[in-house]
């Protein structure tokens, strides 16, 4: 019999095991003439199965082909015995049932089948592992997901002693795809059961089977390569997991016409891999046009469309993007319903994705329902399938106990701890994640704090694994839970330690090009490699002695083992910060002490930190008095609706004072202001969304009207904004000017269309188009020359007009200025065409200025070397980020401060030239007499509003500047 192909592409989705097996009569022959009808019968079905007609192959006559097979072979008796072909047949209906969606009379005619065909297996060898495959992934789509992966355990076995017994001539392309396709299926049901490592044999064995059917080249194969590598991934093997996937990649690449399914997955693999290096901007592109070719080539009732959808889902989520990939979980939830049933595990997967993005939207009570669902869904006829509660719990439980539903919550986290417990190789943060939701469901709590602790010791070491930086959306959600507990208990220590790894993402993920720069240094690259060797073993005894807890053996050992790795890993982190201080900075890698910040801040000095987690916002507030920790009223997706409906209302003449007010009311609660008490200074600590907001500019009262008296935040507080928690020495307030020169550089030459050497560059015409297109600043070079003034003959140098270019900074040091003001333009990221990168617009270039286009990069600025202890970024947009998501500190500011610079004056939005100059030299004016920065910067705004200055008293005029110190 030959086993139809048609078959073999719908299994290649799937998963499976086997019984034991009984040996034919020592008379029987599959070619006795006796039975020559039977095989006419049989070739005339499998003809019909075969059929390039899908619907004749899956058509009522092909069924019944294969019942006259199967009534004629039920009659037909050997040894007493129905003839094997009647097993046959039946697995060949089975097969179709399970096509069909029918998966519970696929079950019963393979059960069937593989009984009448037991005792001749070794004479029907592939239908034998044929129906092994059906039952093995129909038990798992019914949700016997344990025995499922019995079945196919005892398939591949059955199936390794059959190639081994089978000369290599005799073995065809069609068993060397059904043993691959056995594999991948028996592989996807031990990572649903958390058994990882057994996981990634029976992928590699699939994968090596395809290699055997296909070709190392061939579209089929490419799967194989990309799925082996999610398998390493998820056992911690991620060095040999990034090299199977770049290898799908390559081949897609060399091997694959461009509108091949194949082709699709490549890159989907290339999207996926991005992804998981922190480039998920990047990685949209690639999964976008995925969906494309998927959608346009096997439609989109197929499990791989549904797939695509759920993968760039789940990208779309740590980028904050809810309201676009929640649409994209419930089709795929849908889609997966409709191809394999009710209770498809995979449409709860998807389901629980859709729930999560409902939290972070705020929507609770909507997510609950979502994550019940999906837990019922895959639990109907069995408790065996454990993956499925790693993804929901997490978020289940925090929820209940939000909505006051503590019994169900304590349920929910006894099976979350029993489930985690039981997984062979369960990562360290489920551990203990159960471990803490457990202790916040306990009555008495009194294992939380030491339960919070630990997770966030699990988060912080899983960030400093991650080289880019970004955190996964579970691990925000698990700060979250952190930040909820401090809350509720006033942890205030608690709450520094987890909002300290939440800004160190964002400080990581902006420095990512500075951090690679930095380790090009081979001794540095050395000590950080042997670091994340380090983590890597505390992450195992972390998950040793989680596991230990849960079940309560060997403690004390665990907890001995995970002492000495610990110490190990903080010694040789004390010994790089040491050596390196630049490198764990730019990493984020502070790790801020309650006690040290509070006798770092100064007498007038206060901090607050403003924290988005998951679904809620943050407010930590310490003073030299005291600290408090609080979570806002507002759920995370209202109060980032606030600000950026407040941020897209400000222009010349207005803005939405309702909006201002309403984050000025969440923010400064009376807890809040009561620890902030009488601080003069504030340092503010912000990140995603709360990093473009201007706090300056938030009234202390609802405002009808704006004058020059409304109650400006900035009137209270002088305000300086830090990416981190470490509070550096004070540089002092006085300038020095007799003693500092200052460097300014602005004014430069327009672009025009006409700039030739640009383009000659690589630069686009587009580009120089746009670069031509903006708007002159007239006041820029007087502002140069009024702060010029300010320090004095022999203290300054001006490079304007055609000396401000890119080859002159090159060639100029820099280091000797203690002071770097630049007037001109500054342009984002994806501000217009051509330019991917913060940029300071410069003069055009001349002919032979090689590697000059006009624009000073934030990666050109990284390398440079400067020792200004200000900097003064002049500039529309300054202070904005790489994305919309990005902190405000990123970009050009960050570069401007890891190539040496102290304190920087920087804008949230375009700025008007006049009011620049204004601030900027009032700034300098006031710090020259020794204010404070921050107090300085302050009186220039408050200055600026009490001035003659058109629509000076308006937001947008006077409140985009922002002054970031270390």
């Amino acid at each position: 019999m030959k086993l139809s192909t048609r078959w073999l592409a719908a299994f290649a989705l799937l998963a499976i095991a086997q019984p034991t097996i009984a040996a034919a009569p020592s008379n029987f022959s599959t070619d006795n003439p006796r039975f020559a009808r039977l095989y006419t019968l049989e070739r005339q079905a499998s003809d019909l199965l075969n059929s390039d007609d899908y619907a004749l192959s899956m058509s009522q006559k092909t069924r019944d082909a294969w019942g006259r097979l199967h009534d004629a072979a039920m009659q037909a008796k050997i040894g007493g015995q129905s003839h094997p072909l009647a097993g046959v047949a039946l697995i060949n209906l089975s097969s179709m049932d399970q096509i069909d969606g029918k998966n519970p009379d696929a079950l019963a005619r393979s059960n069937d089948g593989l009984r009448l065909l037991a005792p001749f297996a070794d004479a029907y060898p592939i239908a034998w592992m044929q129906g092994l495959s059906i039952k093995g992934y129909v038990q798992i789509a019914l949700g016997d997901v344990a025995g499922g992966a019995d079945t196919l355990a005892g398939a591949s076995r059955y199936m390794d002693t059959y190639i081994a017994r089978t000369p290599a001539d005799r073995i065809d392309k069609d068993t060397h795809m059904l043993r691959s396709n056995i594999a991948f299926t028996h592989a996807q049901a031990l990572t649903r059961l958390g058994r990882n490592a057994e996981a990634v044999e029976a992928q590699k064995a699939s994968m090596e089977a395809r290699i055997a059917a296909a070709g190392p080249n061939s579209a089929d194969t490419i799967g194989s390569y990309y799925t082996y590598a999610q398998m390493l991934q998820r056992a911690d093997r991620d060095g040999e997991a990034e090299k199977y996937a770049r290898l799908a990649v390559d081949i897609a690449t060399d091997h694959v016409d461009r509108k091949h399914p194949s082709y699709a997955r490549a890159l989907e693999a290339l999207g996926l891999l991005l992804s998981r290096t922190g480039r998920r901007g990047e990685s949209l592109d690639y999964l976008q046009r995925a969906i494309a070719i998927k959608r346009e080539t096997v439609g989109t009732e197929s499990l791989y469309f549904q797939f695509g959808l759920q993968n760039l889902g789940s990208v779309l989520l740590p980028l904050e993007r809810y309201a676009d990939a929640e649409p994209l979980f419930l089709e795929a939830e849908r889609g997966f319903r409709r191809i394999e049933g009710e209770n498809s595990p995979q449409s709860a997967r998807a389901l629980a994705f859709a729930a999560a993005a409902a939290l972070a939207e705020g929507r609770r009570a909507e997510a609950i329902g979502r994550l019940d669902t999906a837990l019922a869904r895959v639990r109907s006829e069995s408790d065996k399938d454990r993956d499925i509660g790693q993804r929901v719990f997490p978020y289940l439980i925090p929820a209940l106990i939000e909505e006051g539903r503590g019994v169900e919550a304590g349920r929910a986290a006894g099976a979350f701890t029993t489930e985690t417990a039981q997984l062979d190789n369960a990562p360290a943060l489920p551990l203990a994640q159960a471990a803490m939701l457990t202790a916040w469901t306990t009555p008495d709590r009194r294992d939380l704090g030491e339960a919070a602790r630990r997770l966030t010791g699990v988060l912080r070491d899983g960030a400093a694994m991650n080289d880019n930086g970004e955190l996964t959306e579970d691990q925000r959600a698990a700060l979250d839970t952190v930040l909820a507990v401090a809350a509720q208990t006033q942890d205030t220590a608690l709450a520094l330690d987890a909002m300290a790894v939440l800004a160190g993402s964002r400080i990581a993920q902006a420095n990512r090009l500075v951090a690679q720069r930095l380790v090009e240094d081979p001794a540095l690259a050395t000590r950080v490699r042997g670091l994340q060797d380090r983590v890597k073993a505390l992450e195992v005894a972390d998950r040793r002695l989680l596991k230990a807890l849960a079940v309560d053996e060997e403690v004390a050992t665990a907890r001995a083992d995970r002492a000495d790795v610990a110490a190990e890993v903080e010694a040789e982190r004390s010994a790089i910060a040491r050596d390196y201080p630049r490198w764990v900075e730019a990493h984020g890698g502070e790790r801020p002490d309650l006690d040290a910040l509070r006798a770092g801040l100064r007498r007038e000095e206060a901090l607050l930190a403003v924290m988005p987690a998951f679904d809620g916002v943050y407010l930590l507030a310490v003073s030299a008095d005291g600290a408090r920790i609080e979570r806002a009223r507002m759920d995370r997706a209202a109060m980032v609706a606030l600000v950026h409906r407040l941020r897209g209302s400000l222009t010349p003449a207005g803005f939405d004072q309702a909006a201002a007010h309403d984050l000025y009311r969440e923010i400064f609660t009376p807890g809040i202001l009561g620890t902030l008490g009488k601080a003069k200074i504030l340092r503010i600590v912000p990140t995603g969304a709360f990093a473009s907001l201007p706090f300056a500019m938030l009234p202390e009262r609802p405002i009808a009207a704006v004058d020059k008296n409304v109650p400006w935040l900035v009137r209270r507080f002088a305000i300086r904004v830090q990416p981190g928690f470490a509070i550096h020495p004070a540089q002092g307030g006085q300038m020095a000017m007799r003693n500092q020169t200052l460097l300014g550089v602005g004014a430069p030459q327009a672009f025009t269309d006409s700039q030739g050497a640009v383009a000659s560059r690589g630069a686009s015409g587009t580009e120089v188009r746009a670069l031509s297109d903006l708007p002159a600043l007239p006041g820029s070079l007087a502002e140069l020359r009024a702060v010029a003034k300010r320090f004095g003959a022999g203290h300054a140098t001006l490079l304007v007009g055609a000396e401000a270019n890119e080859a002159t900074l090159r060639t100029r040091d820099l280091s000797s200025y203690g002071v770097i003001l630049f007037a001109t333009h500054g342009l984002v990221d994806g501000e217009m065409a051509g330019v991917n990168e913060a940029a300071l617009l410069l003069s055009p270039p001349g002919t032979d200025d090689a590697g000059d286009d006009g624009l000073l990069t934030a990666s050109e600025v990284a390398a440079m070397r400067i020792a200004a202890d200000w900097v003064i970024l002049s500039a529309c947009n300054t202070a904005a980020g790489e994305k919309a998501q990005a902190a405000a500190y990123s970009g050009l500011a960050q570069a401007f401060r890891y190539a040496g610079a102290g304190s920087l004056l920087v804008s949230h939005w375009p700025v008007r030239d006049d009011a620049s100059a204004f601030v900027t030299l009032e700034t300098v004016k006031g710090a020259g007499r020794g204010l404070p920065r921050a107090v300085a910067l302050q009186k220039a705004m408050l200055k600026l509003i009490a001035s003659r200055h058109p629509d000076a008293a308006q937001p947008y005029i006077w409140a985009p500047f922002m002054l970031m110190g270390r």
